[in-house]
């Protein structure tokens, strides 16, 4: 059981909806990434659930430095980290942000700070906490075979490649041989 549920009022309730874990690129010879977007989809009945309160809870951890991240919510800047030289490692905050039923867009932008050549990523890593009263908010079923498929993609790939060469190779061992 969660700390944070011991001093919660009677009826209600927190849930953690996550972000999939991603990390943020500069190209070897850029300046800054893109804006790398991750939807997050939280979906209720206004008549069975009230939110009270929501959070984003976000963890970052650069490979180099001096470099520099910006966090967007919903279109809406709602952090900037900062690691100067020599200080690359991880820093993490929890910031009060507003969400909207349906699908709502967590983002970020890297920035080194210096134009020196190299590549350099930022892992990201967050989730969006919601209070709320009634019942639980929900996340549609897509996005879990999403997160489910991002992380094992690679194990599908190894296996489907294995099939067709078994196949092949059956198929090559069953065949009636000529007399």
């Amino acid at each position: 059981m969660s700390l944070q549920r011991l001093y919660l009022p009677v009826g209600f309730s927190v849930k953690p909806y996550p972000v999939p874990r991603f990390t943020a690129t500069i190209p070897l010879l850029g300046f800054c990434s893109s804006w790398i977007g991750r939807p997050v989809t939280i979906t209720w009945d206004s008549a069975k659930t009230t939110v009270t309160s929501s959070r984003l809870v976000i963890k970052v951890t650069p490979n180099a430095d001096p470099v520099a991240l910006d966090v967007k919510f919903n279109n809406v800047l709602v952090k900037s980290f900062f690691w100067a030289e020599g200080t690359k490692g991880e820093q993490s905050d929890v910031v009060d942000v507003s969400i909207i039923n349906g699908t709502n867009l967590f983002e970020v932008k890297t920035c080194k700070h210096i134009g020196w050549i190299g590549l350099v990523g930022v892992d990201v890593d967050a989730y969006v906490e919601v209070t709320f009263e009634g019942e639980t908010p929900e996340r549609p079923w897509w996005e879990f075979f999403q997160e489910w498929l991002a992380a094992n993609w690679m194990w599908l790939a190894i296996g489907t490649g294995l099939v067709i060469i078994g196949g092949v190779t059956y198929m090559y061992i069953a065949r009636p041989r000529g007399r």
